[in-house]
């Protein structure tokens, strides 16, 4: 039986397989839903943004790619939602 890999570990192992073969879809796309998954979207987007150069109709990053730049609009919006000015969001 194989051992399944943290999100982490193989996020490391498909960066590592990316070296050898930068323009490789699959790995792209994998590792941008690990990175996703871990709540790393600047990254995520990076590797979708990078499938649509290579592959533009590749519909399924696009639309990833859409649903994380909507994650980090809000997140960014966020941020200085709290108009208490004693209040410092970053130390939630």
């Amino acid at each position: 039986m194989e051992q399944q890999l943290s999100p982490e570990k193989e996020i490391e192992q498909i960066t590592r397989k990316l070296k050898n073969n930068p323009d490789d879809l699959t790995l792209l796309y994998r590792r941008a839903a690990l990175l996703q998954q871990v709540e790393r979207f600047g990254e995520a987007l990076n590797d979708l943004h990078r499938i649509m150069e290579i592959h533009p109709e590749y519909r399924e990053a696009r639309e990833r790619a859409r649903f994380l730049e909507t994650i980090l609009k809000f997140t960014n919006l966020d941020i200085f939602s709290d108009t208490n000015t004693d209040h410092d969001p970053w130390f939630d």
